[in-house]
């Protein structure tokens, strides 16, 4: 269980390497998001630093290819979550598929428009159907940056 808040760990003066998160997120789906993208799109992983507050802000690993970003994992007490922006060129294909994915990627599609071209989904990876959901969306995400 993460012992201690993200946050507080790393201060903007002390940026975490990808060992340290490995670590920090340990009990969580972190590494197997990691091993996922790894394998199958080859990412070049960049960790930044972000001063929003609250839940989007500090230290967080994006997953960059394909001349973009196609997602971002962030910390959180115990879990970490994923934020995909799918383009709306594939809101059909998606609300075909919605019925079938998790209540708060339904509810993100159900209760958001586009915004800057896409349905903007943050997923807590905390279970088989968060994970499987998630490699959904990024494949929706690279075809759309591979087209580019």
């Amino acid at each position: 269980m993460m012992d201690t808040n993200w946050q507080e760990k790393f201060s903007i003066d002390n940026q975490p390497t990808l060992e340290q998160m490995k670590k920090f997120g340990a009990d969580t789906y972190f590494e197997r998001l990691l091993d996922y993208l790894s394998e199958e799109y080859q990412p070049k992983f960049s960790i930044e630093y972000s001063k929003e507050k609250g839940k989007f802000g500090g230290w967080h690993l994006k997953a960059k290819r394909y001349g973009g970003n196609f997602g971002t994992i962030y910390f959180r007490e115990g879990s970490v979550r994923m934020m995909v922006v799918v383009s709306d060129l594939f809101e059909k294909e998606l609300s075909e598929s919605i019925p079938l994915m998790s209540e708060q990627v339904q509810k993100t599609f159900n209760e958001s428009k586009p915004v800057m071209g896409g349905y903007w989904f943050i997923v807590d990876a905390n279970s088989e159907q968060a994970f499987e959901d998630l490699q959904y969306l990024i494949a929706l995400r690279v075809r759309k940056l591979r087209k580019k």
